[in-house]
């Protein structure tokens, strides 16, 4: 549980910071094993390479765009049941975990990533498992990695930084957002709005009520901020349609190769997005990647064009 300070003493970006640590609940670790090798390889070759046997804090790369293939295995602790279960896998690099047959699922991203801040954090580290965990369920996961960060640049030095079960507190990782959206708009309001007075009040508030970071607290924290969530501007005289979107360099301070396999992890997670959150629209613009997914991963290519037949992509 993150350390409790007052309100007073602790800025409403500290706070923000401790509701995300506070989202997850690791229950148990993850067996790792890595076969690294300098150049990617197959899923049906993923047992080739250097074999390292390893636990979070050790170091599985020694070069900027290693490869490894990681297998991680586990089980959910029975006490447990009835808890949303999720995986939290920190590579320090890129990964893109793959179902039984070695077909991307969803792209991983360093926490500790050089990106920018200030449009939210890079990390991408949370695998869905189970909604309702019965408990005793095994884990048995294949993960492609790169050892790889914005141009070729990495910190942590390509150490395995987490591997674990977890819970997910729902309600919590619901706070996390009606304060981060709520303080993001306080900051861009100019000094003299009442608005920006009237949010800085109720984030102090929500703060306030933060003690344990317990369910109960996270809705009470919710309810102060939900009045405020509510609120709509004047009518407005434009209407703005925002669509996600990744652009990708294709070769710029990393391998082409790299690039590649970045399509198939950020196509894969859009997809799974699209499941997720039937309202989502997503849009990618250079022809490159389509053709380079669709000869490198052919089955994420026709989920691809069903996306694009609905009007999704």
């Amino acid at each position: 549980m993150p350390d409790y300070q007052p309100p007073d003493a602790r800025s409403l970006l500290e706070t923000e910071q401790a509701i995300r640590e506070a989202v997850y609940t690791p229950i148990a670790e993850l067996s790792a094993i890595a076969w690294v090798t300098p150049e990617p390889v197959s899923f049906a070759e993923r047992r080739q390479g250097r074999q390292l046997i390893l636990r979070p804090g050790q170091k599985w790369s020694e070069a900027a765009f290693d490869c490894a293939w990681f297998h991680f295995t586990g089980t959910v602790p029975a006490a447990r049941t009835g808890k949303e279960i999720v995986l939290l896998i920190d590579l320090n690099g890129e990964g893109c975990v793959v179902d039984q047959e070695g077909r991307p699922v969803l792209g991983l991203t360093s926490v500790s990533s050089g990106f920018s801040r200030e449009y939210g954090e890079p990390g991408k580290r949370v695998v869905p498992f189970r909604p309702a965990a019965a408990g005793g369920e095994p884990v048995d996961l294949w993960v492609e990695a790169g050892a790889n960060d914005l141009f070729g640049v990495r910190r942590g030095n390509g150490t395995l930084q987490q591997a674990a079960i977890a819970i997910r507190n729902p309600r919590l990782w619901a706070l996390q957002y009606d304060f981060s959206v709520l303080h993001e708009l306080m900051r861009h309001l100019l000094e003299q709005s009442p608005r920006k007075a009237r949010l800085a009040e109720a984030l102090r508030r929500a703060a306030a009520s933060l003690r344990e970071f317990t369910e109960a607290e996270a809705a009470a924290a919710r309810a102060i901020l939900a009045p405020e969530l509510a609120m709509r501007g004047e009518s407005p005289s434009l209407t703005v349609w925002a669509t996600g979107h990744a652009h990708m360099d294709l070769a710029w301070l990393w391998p082409i190769r790299e690039t590649i396999r970045k399509c198939g992890r950020t196509f894969a997670t859009v997809l799974q997005l699209m499941e997720r959150y039937p309202d989502y629209v997503f849009g990618a613009s250079q022809p490159q990647q389509y053709q380079w997914v669709k000869q490198r991963y052919p089955e994420l290519y026709q989920q691809v064009k069903r996306r694009v037949a609905e009007g999704r992509w």
